[in-house]
Formats: C-alpha cells, structure tokens, sequence
C-alpha cells in the first residue's frame, strides 16, 4: 500500500513524502519537495531486505503520476555517481545526467538528474 504525506510544519513547507507499506510498516519512502511547478527528490529508500521487489518502482511511478497530475514541468535529483543501481533506475524513468556536481556528497561526486514531466 502507498500513502502520502504532506508536511505542513517544519523547516521546508514544500516536503512531501511517499510511503510504502507492507503489514503496517513502511518499508519504504520516497522523500521530495513539490516547489511550485518542480520537484526535487530528496532521497528514496527501501529496507535492504525489501529490495528487488520493485518497490522502488512502485515509488516513482507513483511520483510522476502525481507530477502529471500537478502539472509539473520536471524532477530533479542528485544521486551518487558510483550509485549505478539508482542511476539505472532513474533512466528506466526517463532522467538524464544534466551535470556532474564534484565533490557533492563531501567523499564523491554526484550527478544532477532531471526528468521532463511537461
């Protein structure tokens, strides 16, 4: 089961996240920020044993039937450039590598993906 969150409180007023559910835990999420007529996905994760089950999947379909929906012109994320799991992930949806960001995450580079909605 999906359900999603809004965060009206708190340090970002644009947060939003996407859980998943399986007997009442959440086994995985999908964190973003919805800004006007863009979104940025914060992070995405699934709990280690739950992976390979296409959960990940189920996340960003549900994110860019939303996006349509809302009428969002793109989704931009920034994911590890030795991640290829992720970065394979985000091509099955249509995201292109925009930018490389060196040095992002401190230890590694990491690259800027963006995926055309509208």
């Amino acid at each position: 089961m999906i359900r999603e969150i809004e965060y009206i409180e708190g340090p970002n007023p644009y947060a939003k996240s996407i859980e998943y559910y399986e007997n009442n835990k959440v086994i995985g999420f999908l964190n973003y920020s919805l800004i006007y007529d863009r979104i940025e996905i914060d992070n995405i994760e699934v709990l280690e044993e739950y992976r390979n089950k296409k959960i990940g999947t189920k996340l960003m379909t549900y994110l860019i039937y939303n996006a349509i929906d809302k009428h969002v012109i793109n989704i931009t994320l920034e994911v590890r450039k030795s991640n290829e799991i992720a970065r394979r992930l985000y091509k099955n949806f249509g995201f292109r590598e925009v930018a490389l960001r060196k040095l992002y995450y401190g230890d590694e580079d990491g690259i800027l993906m963006e995926k055309q909605v509208m």
